[in-house]
């Protein structure tokens, strides 16, 4: 089943906007406590990393990471349009918008700039999707 582009809008921003057990259960406050576990755990393995000078190594599979960019999906406090120009300000590419939610690949060593953006609800990382087989969930 294939759904349109103005469902899967819609699926994208009620997900975005309702509450999250993993952002109630958020191990950081302060500078990083508006992004998700995942975005801080990645920014802590990056600055990791760059201290030992060892390769960044991503401990989830799910979350989309290529060449120092993750791709993310960030909720504006207000207006869409300050929040996208504030995060490719920060070097986000392939900004998309759909509502009030941005998309786009953003450098990890962005990712505490980007937790202090006034223009910024919430983000976290885009997750790679499977499908299981259509018959995976029928008895």
């Amino acid at each position: 089943m294939t759904l349109s582009s103005g469902v899967r809008v819609a699926l994208v921003v009620a997900l975005m906007l309702a509450p999250s057990p993993l952002v109630a259960a958020s191990p950081k406050a302060g500078p990083l406590a508006r992004v998700a576990p995942e975005l801080q755990a990645l920014y802590e393995a990056y600055l990791d990393a760059q201290k030992s000078g060892t390769p960044l190594a991503a401990t989830d599979p799910s979350i989309r990471i290529a060449d120092g960019r993750v791709t993310i999906d960030a909720v504006a406090a207000s207006d869409v349009a300050d929040l996208r120009a504030d995060l490719v300000g920060l070097g986000l590419q392939h900004a998309a918008t759909a509502g009030r939610i941005v998309s786009g690949q953003l450098p990890i060593a962005a990712i505490a700039a980007m937790a202090a953006l006034p223009s910024l609800r919430f983000a976290r990382a885009a997750r790679a999707v499977t499908h299981g087989s259509p018959s995976a969930g029928a008895r």
